[in-house]
Formats: structure tokens, sequence, C-alpha cells
């Protein structure tokens, strides 16, 4: 299989067609669909590199475990494969820097949470209009 770099595996171009295919199709795709696509494809990984991928998640998960009493998280990614424990870090940029990841990732989310309230809305107006011509 292709690399790209950092060593992330490169989407086979037949696969990806396939995939958007079926999603644009039936507007929807689950992801058994998609792990079938891409084994159909022979899309396959190196089983140390499974491996270290299966641990960094259990690690994570670990890692995101852990909170205060309040609930609220005390370690968190740096963003370069490092966790730091929030209430014993002296370094400034390395807070500045863990804060715009969460800015961001907290903006895409909003951004997508519009994008599903405003399909909401959508459907609920011709939900209303059916009612009415009914």
């Amino acid at each position: 299989m292709t690399r790209r770099s950092h060593d992330r595996p490169a989407l086979p171009p037949k696969a990806k067609a396939e995939i958007l295919e079926v999603l644009f199709a039936n507007m929807e795709i689950s992801g058994d669909e998609i792990a079938a696509i891409l084994k159909k494809h022979h899309v396959s990984c190196d089983a140390d590199v499974l491996q270290d991928r299966y641990r960094r998640q259990l690690g994570q998960r670990l890692m995101a475990s852990l909170r205060d009493a309040s609930g609220e998280r005390e370690v968190l990614s740096n963003g370069r494969g490092r966790y730091v424990v929030l209430e014993c870090c002296r370094d400034r940029q390395q807070l500045a820097a863990i804060r715009r990841r969460i800015q961001n990732q907290a903006h895409g989310l909003n951004a997508s949470a519009g994008k599903v309230r405003s399909r909401i809305a959508v459907l609920d107006r011709l939900i209303a209009c059916l009612r009415k011509a009914a």
C-alpha cells in the first residue's frame, strides 16, 4: 500500500470513489460498508502498526478519564503526542497551544451543530406544511 507523509496510509483512489459513490447515492453510509469497500480494495495495515495504534488509543482513553472532582479534565494533550497535567504546567506557550486547539475543536463542533440545527428547522417547516395540507 502506498504511504503518505507521517507514515499514514494513502486511500486508494478507486476505494475513495466507491465510498463517495455509495455515500452520495444513499446520502449515508455505515462504518461497516466503508470497511467492506476498503477490504475489497485490499486496504490493510501492518499488524505492529495496528497494535501501536491500539495501545495509543488505550492511553488516550486513560488520559481522558483523569478528571477532577467536578468532572473536568485534569490532563490534556498538547497536540504533539504529549499529555500535560494542567494544574502543574508552567509553560505559557504550551497552555496557549492547548487552548487554541480546544477552541478550534469547539468552533468546528459549533459549526456542525449549526448545520444540523438548520436542517432540523427545514424538516420541521416541511412537516408543518404537510400537516396543513392534510
